[in-house]
């Protein structure tokens, strides 16, 4: 209930908060807080103190992937937001000048 109230509330989320609500909000919720528990993890790797730690920016960009095909392949919306998730985590490695295949 918390972290429903946390991201509905009238200020916006940080980037930490956001991340930890959606990915416990995902367990309950997979279709609607899964996409965006990987967009948030992506967004987290930006900011301090996960900035200074290549390690954990990383583990959450393959955290980000794992959510984005965790969408149930019957969700409609899952083509959009595989693309929108995959060019961001694209965007992201390409920031910090790691090639992936």
């Amino acid at each position: 209930m918390r972290a429903r109230v946390l991201l509905a509330g009238s200020e916006p989320p940080t980037p930490w908060q956001a991340y930890r609500a959606h990915r416990l909000l995902a367990l309950d919720n997979p279709r609607v807080h899964l996409p965006k528990l990987a967009l948030a993890a992506v967004e987290l790797t930006r900011h301090h103190p996960v900035l200074l730690h290549r390690d954990l920016q990383l583990r959450l960009l393959d955290e980000a992937l794992e959510a984005a095909d965790a969408i149930a392949p019957e969700d409609p919306f899952r083509a959009q937001a595989l693309t929108r998730i995959r060019h961001e985590h694209a965007k992201r490695l390409k920031e910090l000048g790691i090639a992936r295949s």
